[in-house]
């Protein structure tokens, strides 16, 4: 997960989801929509930032990309 801070007063998401790890479409998708309803739930709580996360072969659950997010203020 990458961060940084925007000029533009509103955070912005940017998912990467690579074929490596998910081969099927439907499962990236997935993936994709779980982790931009976890922005949206906090996005009031980010403040004015770039958050880029990449999904890589490592265990990684949703909780501990919430508690990154939040902690990252």
């Amino acid at each position: 997960m990458l961060l940084r801070v925007n000029p533009f007063g509103v955070p912005r998401l940017g998912v990467i989801v690579p074929k490596r790890v998910f081969p099927r479409a439907v499962d990236r998708n997935r993936t994709k929509r779980v982790l931009r309803e976890l922005f949206r739930t906090l996005q009031g709580r980010l403040g004015s930032r770039d958050i880029l996360i990449r999904v890589t072969g490592s265990k990684l659950t949703v909780a501990d990309v919430a508690q990154s997010l939040v902690g990252s203020q």
